[in-house]
């Protein structure tokens, strides 16, 4: 099983970093950045998280449309944002009195 945002590749012979167009598959919850590069493990509520109004993962793409994606730095977003959704799931349990 594959870590949640890890890189990889669908065409291992196309290595291609740049951030050309993005789609996301909520079925294999794979994150694409071009026609090769993807992201796996993206969870739709991480695909989803807003901060400030804008989509997080989408936003951080398309302002850095064009430009070859850190995917060490991106993965590490990806996992922040799943911790963040985990961490926020166990304040919502506590009970105030």
């Amino acid at each position: 099983m594959n870590e949640i945002g890890e890189a990889l590749f669908k065409d291992i012979n196309n290595k291609n970093l740049k951030i050309e167009k993005m789609t996301y598959n909520l079925e294999t919850q794979k994150l694409f950045v071009n026609d090769s590069l993807y992201f796996c493990g993206v969870a739709k509520e991480v695909w989803e998280y807003k901060i400030g109004g804008y989509q997080v993962l989408d936003k951080y793409l398309k302002s850095h449309k064009g430009e070859e994606i850190d995917f060490e730095y991106f993965t590490k977003i990806i996992q922040t944002l799943s911790k963040s959704l985990k961490i926020e799931e166990e304040i919502a349990k506590i009970e105030l009195s």
